[in-house]
């Protein structure tokens, strides 16, 4: 087995790449981590055959020492590009090089990041993979700002001090140390760095320098880290944590930077150790990303997609108000098979639901009668449009690999409903934000019967 240091292999999602391929063995470092990985998220981010690896559904990075597996998903577009290509071809970087730029595509509107079609368009320049650019955006960013110095803001601080300050707490200085007159148990607020957003600054920071590998972003971290050494050392952040931040006109320049932060924290896995090498992987599941972007990318082209004629239309994501059981059980009245829909299309007005949008990222096959749209997600829909007394669903799927746009409307029998199934074309240069655009009013003018 040669050592390969520095060296990144890229896999796209449901791929297998044999040993020989990679060369390495099955004793390789890479491959002793991915198995603890799995062990430890209790699921196969790799699946590990007796001959190779195989990639699922999770695309990302996972790192051992110096060699990094980048799993991508197939939306690559490049007309010279192969995916089935033998590693560290050409072919093979073509589509890894345009699968990257529609995968961090796809993460700027799908968790609200600040990443520009020009830094996109730039990657391609750079000897980086993914996720040490998007860590080079963080590090720049967290270095410029913080350059001007840290947020601060006045925290209240309780102590017990020689003098005065703030207001004394003379109860709990009577409860717990009455004979004690020289010290003061003092409440005060204090303009301090000491600050949640900081204190998540820093904990991202502090990852990023064990994961990272290129010399720059490094540089850049180790000053941040420098900057925030008065802030205090966190342990954990859960989600519900991170939604304690707000944001106001003093601190909304921080908030691209802390979308980026809350993505490291929330997508990387825990430090692992195996031997002497340390292990950690940052991915994300496909199934999820999808919905997230396609809700995001809807929010924030909103008006682009819909003209001025569809101002009526509102919509909602993740609408948890919305949500509803589809039974009970009978033997305690206790609601079960909670239905949250993805995207609800309503009108502005009355709330009444127009169209009902469930994603799913699995591929159609337009050889088969039911398009592979499966008897679960037709019946999910089904459910959807019974309980939200709706009359039309959509069931979106990404364009398959022939990359021919699907569209098919089914008649649902013995009610006045429709659902209709179609792909969205990811295989091609997703920053042409405007192909895409169109895409959509198209599909949305065809189901909803507005005028074009």
């Amino acid at each position: 087995m040669k050592n390969l240091r520095h060296t990144t292999i890229t896999l796209f999602e449901h791929q297998f790449r044999s040993f020989t391929e990679m060369d390495m063995d099955s004793e390789h470092p890479l491959i002793l981590g991915i198995e603890q990985l799995n062990q430890s998220q209790g699921k196969d981010l790799v699946i590990l055959q007796r001959k190779g690896i195989k990639a699922t559904q999770f695309v990302g990075v996972i790192r051992t020492g110096q060699i990094t597996l980048q799993i991508l998903p197939k939306i690559d577009y490049s007309s010279e590009g192969d995916a089935n290509a033998a590693l560290f071809s050409a072919p093979h970087n073509q589509a890894t090089s345009s699968a990257t730029s529609n995968l961090l595509f796809l993460l700027s509107y799908a968790l609200d990041l600040a990443v520009y079609e020009k830094e996109i368009a730039g990657l391609s320049h750079q000897a980086l993979d993914w996720s040490e650019f998007l860590t080079r955006l963080l590090a720049s960013d967290l270095h410029r700002l913080m350059k001007r110095g840290l947020l601060q803001n006045y925290i209240t601080r309780e102590d017990r001090l020689p003098v005065m300050r703030g207001r004394w707490r003379i109860e709990q200085q009577l409860i717990r140390q009455p004979h004690v007159k020289h010290r003061f148990d003092v409440r005060f607020d204090e303009f301090s760095p000491d600050i949640f957003i900081n204190q998540v600054f820093r904990l991202t920071v502090e990852n990023l320098l064990f994961q990272t590998r290129d010399p720059g972003n490094r540089r850049m971290l180790t000053d941040v880290y420098d900057w925030l050494s008065p802030v205090r050392k966190l342990g954990f952040v859960s989600s519900s944590d991170l939604d304690r931040v707000i944001f106001t006109r003093l601190n909304e320049h921080y908030r691209p930077v802390f979308n980026l932060a809350r993505m490291f924290l929330e997508h990387s896995t825990p430090l692992l150790s195996v031997g002497n090498t340390k292990t950690f992987a940052f991915v994300f599941d496909m199934n999820l990303l999808f919905e997230r972007f396609v809700g995001g990318f809807l929010a924030r082209q909103w008006q682009a997609i819909f003209p001025t004629q569809w101002e009526e239309i509102q919509t909602r994501f993740q609408a948890n108000e919305r949500s509803f059981y589809l039974a009970k059980r009978t033997s305690d009245e206790k609601s079960v098979f909670k239905l949250i829909p993805d995207i609800l299309l309503e009108n502005r007005w009355g709330q009444q639901t127009r169209l009902v949008v469930d994603t799913k990222y699995k591929h159609l096959n337009p050889e088969q009668r039911k398009l592979g749209v499966s008897e679960g997600d037709f019946y999910q829909m089904l459910a959807y449009l019974k309980g939200l007394e709706c009359p039309r669903g959509l069931i979106l799927y990404p364009q398959t690999a022939s990359r021919t746009k699907l569209y098919e409307r089914f008649e649902v029998k013995h009610q006045d409903a429709f659902i209709s199934a179609a792909t969205i074309n990811l295989r091609q240069p997703l920053q042409d934000v405007d192909v895409l655009i169109q895409e959509f009013r198209e599909l949305f003018t065809q189901i909803l019967q507005f005028p074009a």
